[in-house]
């Protein structure tokens, strides 16, 4: 082979070379998006959007309601060490005046944010006037995203509310 084959050869090596790697890399990236846990997308997203009116005039009439929901750990609540790994939260739901909301029916979607595509639908039972409890698998520790869904007769109340669950440690 003469050196004019051998320096013409270079720059196609050199281009198939990139492409090649190219593709490898987006390959790579591919991967990592579809198989990592911590990605997550909103599931039903496009029908969320084209039902936005609709989701828009529920919150407005769940806030025209005047009912606030806060959620807590049980007192001394640590995740289960019985293998169930269940974590006992607490709702407590008021109406505009402070006073319980009582016999409602409701449910709760929850996910960790470290997890988004990890979502656990789960239903509490009233324990008390406007208290509302339920032992949750919601071992792992870290920010969780509570959608909360109270029926009471004709009135429907949402919410979203950020809980932070701890495993119990103190640093």
């Amino acid at each position: 082979m003469s050196m004019t084959t051998k320096g013409s050869l270079r720059w196609p090596i050199a281009i198939v070379g990139l492409i090649a790697l190219h593709a490898a890399g987006m390959l790579a990236v591919i991967l990592i998006a579809t198989r990592n846990p911590s990605f997550s997308v909103e599931p039903d997203h496009y029908q969320k959007a084209l039902a936005w009116d609709r989701l828009a005039a529920r919150q407005q009439a769940s806030g025209l309601l005047g009912w606030k929901a806060e959620v807590t750990s049980e007192a001394g609540s640590k995740v289960a060490l019985d293998g169930a790994r269940t974590r006992g939260l607490v709702c407590r739901i008021v109406d505009r005046e402070g006073k319980p909301v009582t016999g409602a029916t409701v449910t709760m979607l929850a996910f960790a944010h470290a997890r988004g595509e990890e979502r656990i639908r789960f239903d509490l039972r009233e324990t008390g006037p406007g208290v509302y409890t339920v032992r949750a698998p919601m071992a792992r520790p870290g920010l969780w995203e509570l959608r909360l869904s109270a029926l009471r007769g004709p009135d429907l109340f949402t919410t979203t509310i950020l809980h932070t669950a701890s495993n119990g440690e103190r640093r």
